[in-house]
């Protein structure tokens, strides 16, 4: 069974029912996915609904036979003294947002603050020898670049940049796996 056909389809199917939901709760004009001039909301969760059946369809395929998995255990105390500094930042993070008051610092810097913990997380295991996570890479891409959106005022637009960055992660994906750069940290 491949995993990631299993973890990207349930994501997608996840992400399709909230736009779904969000189409039957919220009048269209609040919604909006532009083609051309024409405000086609529903494009976007009937696109994550086929791409999450089809890779849910396709994860028990043959394919490569399953690798033998080598844990270092140096490595996963390393990667495990990166991620406790991590969440400690991120703990750090939310108790400052706690202290200071909404209209003092706008929401769009949360966004890019925990977007940065999770790339410089993924940047200290990079710089250490470490497989990064393609799932904190993402989030932390997609959260710095929804808090730049937010703080210049543009709104309405994180359901577009996520299928952006998800479908430039799918198109990339077979670069990613010859150089090995996701997979689990603690893996030789």
């Amino acid at each position: 069974m491949n995993k990631s056909k299993l973890v990207w389809g349930m994501i997608c199917l996840v992400l399709a029912s909230g736009l779904t939901a969000a189409n039957l709760k919220l009048p269209p004009e609040n919604l909006m996915f532009m083609v051309g001039e024409i405000n086609m909301p529903w494009v976007p969760p009937v696109a994550l609904g086929i791409l999450g059946i089809i890779l849910l369809a396709t994860m028990n395929e043959p394919g490569e036979p399953e690798e033998v998995i080598v844990v270092d255990d140096e490595k996963a105390a390393r990667n495990k003294q990166l991620e406790t500094i991590a969440w400690g930042g991120f703990l750090v993070l939310l108790g400052g947002f706690m202290f200071v008051p909404e209209e003092i610092i706008r929401g769009g810097w949360w966004s890019i603050s925990v977007g940065l913990i999770f790339l410089a997380l993924n940047g200290a295991r990079y710089a250490y020898g470490l497989r990064m996570s393609g799932f904190t890479t993402f989030l932390g891409i997609i959260s710095v670049l929804g808090g730049i959106l937010d703080l210049v005022g543009v709104a309405g637009m994180n359901a577009a940049l996520l299928l952006i960055v998800l479908g430039a992660y799918l198109i990339l994906k077979p670069i990613f796996e010859r150089q090995q750069l996701f997979g689990k940290a603690e893996q030789e």
